[in-house]
C-alpha cells in the first residue's frame, strides 16, 4: 500500500470524483479534493504534504493558472490539466517546471494523468548521471530530471562519469554531452558497454555538433538514443522516460520467466539451475551448502476453512518471512504449491539450524488478517547438508527428512544424518 497523497484541483465535479477514483484504485493512494483556488489554498495552509497535485489551469477564481504557481510556491510537484492547447499555453505552462500537462479529451486523459503520477513515484528510487563539462547544461538538465523526481548524480566529464559508476551501483541512466576534456562521450559510451548491457543502464546522448553521423556514431558504440542540442523540454522527458520504460519492461520480462508471479519468489526452474551452479562451486571448492525444503502445515485447510485469498495471502506471508530469514547469496523460491526451497551458502550445520529455527519461531508468531478472519500457521522443515553427487539428491533428502518432520508432529526442523548421500 503506498501512503502518498495526492491534491486534486478541478471544479468540474464529475471529471474531480473520475480522477480521484482512477488514482485511488490504481495507485492506492489517498486523494485530497479541491474545487477552487481558495479552497485548495486553505487546505494547503493546514497540510502541504502531498505527493503530487493535479491542477486544473483555469479555476473560476483563478482563471490564468494562478493555483499552478500556489502549488509550486510549497515545492509540491504539479500535473497541470487543460482544456486547450495553443502555443502560449503551452509555453506558459512548460515554463513553471511542471512534472507533466494534460489536455482534457477524454478518459485517455484520466489515464495519462494516472500514468505520469506512477512514473514520478517509481523515479524516487532511479539513479541517473548527468555528463557534461558545462556546469550551466548540467544544473539545467538537473533541474529537469529533479522535476521528474529521479534522483541524479554528475560528472564532468567520462573520466569523473566512469569513477562515479564504479562507486554508485545502481545507477539506471547516463546522459553524456559528446565533446567534453579527457574523455568524450563516444569513449564514455564505449567504456560503458565494456561493462554494462543496455538493459543494465541506458545511455542517452547529447550534442549541439553536427549532423546525423554522429548520432549513428553514438547508437553504433551502444547508446539507446540521442539528442540534438538545444534540446526541447518535453522531447527530453519523453526520450528518458521511455529509455527507463524499455529497461522496466524488460526486467519485468525476466521476472516473469525466473520468478513466481504469486510470492515473487524465484520459480522452480530457476532454482534447480542457479542452485546447480551453486552445488557445482561448492563440490569444486569444497565449500559449505545446506538445501531446506520448507512447506507449510495443514495448507488445505486454511484454503478450506479461509477461502483460497486467505491461503495466498499465507503464502505470500510466507515469502516476504523467508526473504526477510535469507538474503544473498541464499535462494529462495517458491518450488510448489505451499513448499519452498531454500539454497543456503557458506554456513556450516550449526549456523543452518540455528537460521532456520528463527524464521520456523516467526513463521509460528506471525498472524495475518484477512477479511474471513485472522489466521496463523506453522511449518515443517527437511534438511541436507551433505553433499551429493547432484543438487537433486540433496533435494531428494531434504524432501524425505520434510515428510520425517510432518511425522513427527509437524512445526520443527529435521537434519539428515549428517552422511554422504546418493
Amino acid at each position: 500500500m503506498i501512503s502518498e497523497k495526492v491534491l486534486v484541483v478541478e471544479d468540474t465535479r464529475s471529471i474531480s470524483l473520475f480522477i480521484c477514483h482512477k488514482i485511488e484504485s490504481e495507485l492506492c493512494m489517498k486523494t485530497v479534493p479541491a474545487f477552487t483556488f481558495e479552497e485548495a489554498r486553505r487546505i494547503l495552509e493546514s497540510d502541504s504534504s502531498f505527493f503530487i497535485a493535479v491542477l486544473d489551469l483555469n479555476l473560476p477564481d483563478a482563471p490564468d493558472g494562478e493555483i499552478v504557481d500556489l502549488v509550486l510556491d510549497r515545492h509540491i510537484p504539479a500535473i497541470v490539466l487543460t482544456a486547450s492547447l495553443d502555443n502560449g499555453v503551452r509555453e506558459s505552462i512548460l515554463s513553471r517546471n511542471v512534472v507533466d500537462y494534460v489536455v482534457k479529451e477524454s478518459t485517455w486523459s484520466v489515464d495519462s494523468v494516472v500514468h505520469a503520477i506512477a512514473r514520478a513515484y517509481r523515479n524516487q528510487s532511479i539513479n541517473v548521471l548527468l555528463v557534461d563539462d558545462s556546469v550551466s547544461m548540467r544544473r539545467y538538465h538537473r533541474q529537469l530530471l529533479e522535476t521528474q523526481r529521479y534522483r541524479v548524480f554528475e560528472a564532468a566529464d567520462g573520466e569523473d562519469a566512469l569513477q562515479v559508476l564504479r562507486s554508485q551501483g545502481d545507477i539506471r541512466l547516463v546522459i553524456t554531452d559528446f565533446n567534453m576534456p579527457r574523455m568524450n562521450g563516444l569513449k564514455l559510451v564505449s567504456e560503458i558497454r565494456k561493462r554494462h548491457s543496455k538493459d543494465q543502464i541506458a545511455v542517452l546522448g547529447l550534442s549541439a555538433e553536427g549532423s546525423g553521423a554522429l548520432s549513428a556514431k553514438f547508437l553504433k558504440l551502444g547508446a539507446n538514443d540521442f539528442l540534438k542540442k538545444p534540446i526541447v523540454s518535453e522531447e527530453f522527458y519523453a526520450r528518458v522516460n521511455q529509455n527507463i520504460e524499455m529497461m522496466e519492461l524488460l526486467e519485468q520480462l525476466r521476472d516473469a520467466a525466473i520468478k513466481d508471479p504469486l510470492t515473487k519468489l524465484f520459480n522452480r526452474r530457476y532454482c534447480l539451475e542457479a542452485g546447480g551452479k551453486l552445488f557445482e562451486e561448492a563440490a569444486k571448492a569444497g565449500t559449505l551448502l545446506s538445501v531446506a525444503m520448507v512447506d507449510i502445515d495443514f495448507f488445505k485447510l486454511i484454503n478450506d476453512t479461509h477461502g483460497h485469498d486467505a491461503g495466498d495471502l499465507a503464502l505470500k506471508r510466507m515469502a516476504e518471512l523467508l526473504q526477510e530469514g535469507l538474503g544473498e547469496p541464499h535462494i529462495v523460491g517458491r518450488f510448489g504449491g505451499e513448499e519452498f526451497l531454500l539454497i543456503i551458502c557458506g554456513k556450516n550445520r550449526e549456523d543452518t539450524g540455528s537460521l532456520l529455527e528463527d524464521i520456523r519461531k516467526r513463521v509460528e508468531q506471525s498472524r495475518i488478517d484477512t477479511g474471513a478472519g485472522a489466521i496463523t500457521f506453522t511449518i515443517s522443515t527437511g534438511v541436507s547438508t551433505t553433499l551429493s553427487r547432484s543438487l537433486e539428491g540433496m533435494i531428494k533428502q531434504a524432501d524425505q527428512m520434510l515428510y520425517q518432520a510432518k511425522r513427527e508432529g509437524r512445526n520443527r526442523v529435521v537434519f539428515a544424518p549428517d552422511t554422504a548421500t546418493s
